[in-house]
């Protein structure tokens, strides 16, 4: 049986399916692109088998996933493509109309965390997905961007949060924007073909880290940055690594959630076996 695979839309899952998606490493697999909340939708539905879906996805319905070791999508410091871009000072938008994104779950819990906590503030929070800054109603102090469109959008308003980097200074932690997932009847009836897609997605990682000057060639013109942009954001910004660190990142979200009543209680990290 080919698994159902998600994968993010963005250029931040090159380094995990661009081995995969080349051929290099074979993988019984079906890839279906989406925004991370369309992936956590599909799967929570039963219309994916295995997807890279948001940590707080994970959180929120633990009882129905497993993780895969040894892959995320992470940051330990900057992260340049999850950013909060306002028109005034972070510490001055109590009260004030803020756009979160559609797109992303974790972020939107992160943004708040980040807001309340460091800065003391508490805006009016609309749903809204913005790809632009221009098309931003003047009303608008504040935006939370995410992916592609985030990493184009740097410096268009006068301030900018980069969550990545406001975690690990509020917290000294990486922090976990994504993480894979598999649903437990799927790996219950399916165990064998759930570990090789797995190490198809280790193999494919290796293989694709060790070729990100190749990927930054390919997708930097459909994301419009420079290669040397793509390049840093793909080597310096991000981690596709699943370490003690970042999984104690994860339990401090987790945590911090559930204080602020997000979330019911902190979730048990539970893992495919290693075989």
């Amino acid at each position: 049986m080919a698994l159902s695979l998600g994968k993010v839309a963005y250029i931040n899952c090159e380094p995990v399916y661009y081995g995969i998606e080349q051929g290099a490493i074979p993988a019984e697999c079906r890839i279906v692109d989406g925004t991370p909340a369309e992936l956590n939708r599909m799967l929570e539905a039963g219309d994916l088998d295995l997807s890279v879906i948001s940590a707080i996805e994970y959180a929120r319905h633990s009882d129905r996933y497993l993780i895969l070791p040894d892959l995320a999508i992470g940051s330990d410091g900057p992260a340049e493509s999850v950013l909060f871009l306002s028109r005034v000072k972070p510490a001055s938008l109590d009260g004030r109309l803020v756009h979160l994104t559609r797109d992303s779950l974790t972020s939107v819990y992160l943004v708040k965390l980040l807001l309340a906590k460091v800065f003391g503030v508490r805006p009016q929070f609309l749903s809204a997905t913005a790809d632009t800054i221009d098309r931003l109603p003047e009303d608008v102090a504040g935006v939370l961007m995410i992916g592609d469109p985030a990493l184009r959008a740097r410096g268009q308003l006068p301030f900018t949060l980069d969550l990545g980097q406001g975690w690990k200074e509020w917290t000294g932690l990486p922090f976990v924007f994504a993480v894979w997932a598999v649903r437990r009847d799927v790996y219950d009836d399916h165990r064998e073909e759930t570990h090789r897609l797995h190490r198809a997605l280790l193999s494919s990682k290796r293989y694709s880290l060790a070729r990100l000057d190749e990927i930054c060639t390919t997708v930097c013109q459909r994301v419009g940055l420079d290669s040397d942009t793509c390049a840093t954001y793909l080597k310096e910004r991000l981690s596709f690594d699943l370490t003690p660190r970042h999984i104690e990142g994860l339990y401090r979200f987790f945590t911090l959630l559930e204080a602020e009543g997000d979330l019911p209680s902190t979730p048990v990290l539970e893992f495919i076996d290693v075989v």
